[in-house]
This record gives structure tokens, sequence and C-alpha cells, in this order.
């Protein structure tokens, strides 16, 4: 099976970094390293070391809004190796098929690379300002940086270094949700000065969607009431939390539709109807839409839901994400109108298996590698590898 290698050279070419995923997967509670090799020119290298760090960089302010040397974003290296010269003894067998295979075909100046985080790391999500914006991109980015030094805590220059981005997904464990269930709320409002109800019931297709998926909503309602509902609205609205700001909330409309307002409900009247909102317009987001941060710059999309155990294991780095679809029933202007909510899901599609996830078969025979230039500034040149035989 053919698998992707992502490289990226340092710009004096005495460093390059070979990758074979910039993802870093948390699923189950468990984290997935990201391992690779970097090929290194002793000549160059000579008495220092190399090092690699994960750095989380977390921007919660523009770019063009920095004045008199304050900063609005703050960085926190969530792993860190020593590369060259290596502090243990190579063992071949902790190493993947992967970093074997790229070990044999690079020579004696390859060493292997394995970088980790914590299964509590931020996923990865960008923030859209409603404003036009040209800056460093606002939201949660992961980088991984490779560079020569004297120390670990050496200064670090652009020539003789590398920096790749990343990207932190979550998985949600499928035990949590039923793919069978049709999240339904039901509401039955009484009326202190005339006789009757209104009965409402919302129901959805389903509690989880994909990006790009047509949300399906289904609302019935009884008016065993004198009042008539001058229309029906529907909402599906994105709220989204900075967790480092107590004030940090804020809410985007995704999503709408709504009956007729020719077409009241009289009273003793009922309706059954379904609506269709696509999940991929933004129509009002004053502040920040949260949309996935991607490796490129393609067309945004929805970010996927943050899965927290709750308010005390929120990550003051992180963005939490949550959506809802919220009902509205219009009456008269001297009535109040009622709400109903009801929350949904948008979880990206969980990989096949564990090799899936990785981006390559782990195979011990034979792996055919594609080397991608990590870095799209760089001409898009894609130079294949022989395949490599154990």
């Amino acid at each position: 099976m053919p698998s992707t290698v992502y490289k990226k050279q340092s710009p004096n070419t005495k460093l390059t970094l070979f990758l074979g995923t910039r993802e870093l997967i948390v699923d189950n509670g468990e984290s997935s390293p990201v391992d690779g090799v970097v090929l290194i020119d002793p000549s160059y290298v000579k008495e220092r070391k190399v090092y690699a760090l994960v750095i989380l960089t977390f921007r919660y302010g523009r770019e063009d809004e920095e004045v008199m040397g304050l900063k609005f974003y703050t960085e926190a290296v969530l792993d860190f190796k020593q590369i060259y010269p290596p502090p243990e003894p190579i063992d071949h067998n902790d190493l993947s098929p992967l970093q074997q295979n790229l070990l044999r075909r690079l020579g004696n100046n390859a060493y292997p690379l394995t970088m980790e985080v914590s299964s509590q790391a931020p996923a990865s999500v960008r923030l859209q300002p409603a404003r036009a914006y040209s800056g460093s991109p606002l939201g949660v980015c992961y980088d991984l940086k490779v560079f020569v030094g004297e120390r670990l805590d050496d200064r670090s220059y652009k020539r003789s270094s590398i920096r790749m981005s990343l990207r932190c997904l979550h998985y949600t464990p499928t035990q949590n949700f039923n793919p069978l269930t049709h999240p339904t709320a039901s509401v039955r409002k009484t009326f202190a000065f005339s006789p009757g109800r209104l009965d409402i019931e919302v129901k959805l297709d389903r509690e989880i969607y994909q990006h790009g998926d047509t949300l399906r909503i289904h609302v019935t309602l009884n008016n065993n009431s004198i009042k008539t509902v001058q229309k029906i609205k529907l909402y599906v609205i994105q709220h989204v939390l900075v967790c480092m700001f107590t004030n940090g909330h804020f809410k985007n409309l995704v999503g709408n539709a709504e009956t007729d307002k020719k077409h009241p409900i009289p009273a003793g009247a009922s309706i059954s109807r379904d609506f269709a909102i696509k999940l991929m317009s933004f129509l009002k987001y004053p502040v920040a839409l949260a949309v996935e941060s991607g490796l490129q710059e393609d067309s945004p999309i929805l970010a996927s839901t943050t899965t927290t155990g709750g308010p005390k294991e929120k990550n003051p780095y992180g963005v939490v994400v949550s959506y809802e679809v919220k009902v509205k029933i219009v009456l008269g202007c001297i009535d109040r109108s009622i709400v109903v909510r009801l929350p949904f899901k948008i979880l990206k599609p969980r990989p096949l298996d564990d090799q899936a996830r990785n981006g390559y078969e782990a195979t011990q025979k034979t792996v055919s590698i594609d080397v991608v230039e990590a870095d799209p500034m760089i001409a898009e040149q894609i130079a294949k590898l022989a395949s490599l035989r154990s």
C-alpha cells in the first residue's frame, strides 16, 4: 500500500524532516504519536545538538492590534526530545515500520523522531473574525520545530531550523452516543388568562452529523388554545467559548428556516412539518466563527463539537464549540414567544482502523513511499522514492 511522507528542509539544507503524519489524534483518552526521521549533516552540526519541540500556540487577539510590545498569543511546549546525538541507543524494535524503512533508505545520518502530546491537549480550532483579517490565524494551532543548538533553551536561527504545522484531532468514544437516537424535546404551554394549551414537539433525525450534512428537523405543533401562531422560526446556533476569558462566550447563526407568515396556525389547528438546513452556510457571526483548523488554506468548514468531561476539564488554552437548534413559536404582539432548544453534535468521521489513522499501511514487507513537500510556499514537487524492501 502506498504511503505519504511529508518532507521539509531547513533553509540551509542541513536538516531534513520526514513525517508519516501531521495529525495528533486523541481517541478514547489516548493520544497517538507523530513519528518520522530527521536527516542531519554532521559536518554542520559538529559538537552541537539537534532538538525537536511540539509547540501549542493559542492566539486570542488580532495581530494587527498588537502595539507597544503587547502580544495577544501564548505558547506552550507540550513535548521535547533530543534527536542528535541520541541520549540512548536506538532500539529498532520500538520504531514504526515507516521509520525503519526510512532509516535504511537515508543511511547513517538519519535519526528517528517520535513526538507525543497529552490527551488533554485541546483540539485545533481556528477563529475566523467578522472583520477582514490577514494576520496570523486566531485560535489553537500546533507546530513541530526542529533546530540546532548548544542546549534546549538555546536561541534557534531560522536558517538552521524547521517548523512544520500539525493538527490535533479529537475523536469521541463511540460508546457515548447511540447512532439510532433521535433527540427530541417537547413543551406544553398553558396561558394564565385564556383556556387551552399549545403542545410542541421538536425532533432531529439523528444526534451526530458530519461536516456538510443536512440537518433535518421535524416540528409538530397542536394548537389547542384560542391563540393564533403567527410563525415558526428555526435557528441553528454555534456557541463558542474561549476558556481563557470569563466573558469569552459568543454565539453565531449558521442556519435558519421559517414558515410563511401568510399561513398562520389558527386556534384548533395542527401542523407537522420537516425543515432541512445545510450545515455549510455562515449567516451571522458578530465576533468570530469557529472553523476547522486545516493544514492548508482551504474553504472553511464549521468546527467540530468539543467533547469535554465537564467544566473542570476545560483547558485554558482551548476553545469549546457546541451547537443547538432553537425553535421559536411566534404568537401575537402581546404574548411572549415560546422557545424550544435541542442540542446536537458535529463530529469527524472516525478512521476505519489504527493503520488508516496513522496514514500508512503497517507492513514489514514492502512500503512504497511518496514524499510530499509539506510547506505550501514551496513549489509543489512530489518525489517518489523507490519501494523499500525489508
